[in-house]
C-alpha cells in the first residue's frame, strides 16, 4: 500500500510539471490562465471522479461495458486500501485531464474548458478504465478488455491489503 501511495504522489507531481510546460509554451500573458486552468481541472476531475467516476470505473459490470454501483465511495476503511486505491486512480484521472489542457492552451475559453474537463473526468477516463481495469481491486478483471485478456502493468499489482 505504501508503494501505491508513493506512486500516486509521483503521478500528482505530473500536475505542476504539465503546468510549467504549458506555461512555458504559451505567451506570457496567458501563463496565469494556464496555471488556473490546471488547478481548476484537477480539483474538478478529482471531485467528479469521487462522486461518479469511480463508480463508473469500478462499479458492478453489466456485460463488461456499463457500470452501475460504488458511486461516492466511502474512503474510511480500517486498512486504508480503498483510500489508497482511490487516491492512485484519482491522480491518474486528474493527470489525464491536465494532458488535454495542454492541447487546448490558448485555444479555448475557461468555461468551455471546464465543461470538457467535466465530461472527460466523468466519462472518458472512467469508462475506458472500466473496460480495461474493472475488477482490479478484487483481482478478477471483469471489463470487456480485461475479460478478453488485456494485460497492463497495474493489473500485475495487488491493491488489496
Amino acid at each position: 500500500m505504501l508503494w501505491v501511495i508513493v506512486s500516486a504522489g509521483l503521478v500528482f507531481l505530473m500536475q505542476p510539471g504539465f503546468m510549467c510546460l504549458e506555461s512555458g509554451l504559451t505567451r506570457s500573458k496567458n501563463s496565469i490562465n494556464v496555471a488556473i486552468k490546471n488547478f481548476a481541472d484537477f480539483i474538478l476531475s478529482v471531485g467528479v471522479f469521487w462522486l461518479l467516476g469511480y463508480g463508473f470505473m469500478f462499479g458492478a459490470s453489466a456485460a463488461g461495458i456499463i457500470q452501475s454501483s460504488d458511486f461516492a465511495p466511502s474512503l474510511d476503511s480500517t486498512d486504508g486500501g480503498t483510500a489508497a486505491f482511490f487516491f492512485f486512480q484519482a491522480m491518474f484521472c486528474g493527470t489525464a485531464t491536465t494532458i488535454f489542457s495542454g492541447a487546448v492552451a490558448e485555444r479555448m475559453r475557461f468555461s468551455a474548458y471546464l465543461v470538457v474537463a467535466f465530461f472527460f473526468s466523468l466519462f472518458v477516463y472512467p469508462v475506458f478504465g472500466h473496460w480495461a481495469w474493472n475488477g482490479l481491486d478484487t483481482g478478477l478483471l471483469t471489463g470487456w478488455l480485461g475479460a478478453m485478456g488485456f494485460v497492463d502493468l497495474p493489473a500485475q499489482w495487488s491493491y488489496t491489503a
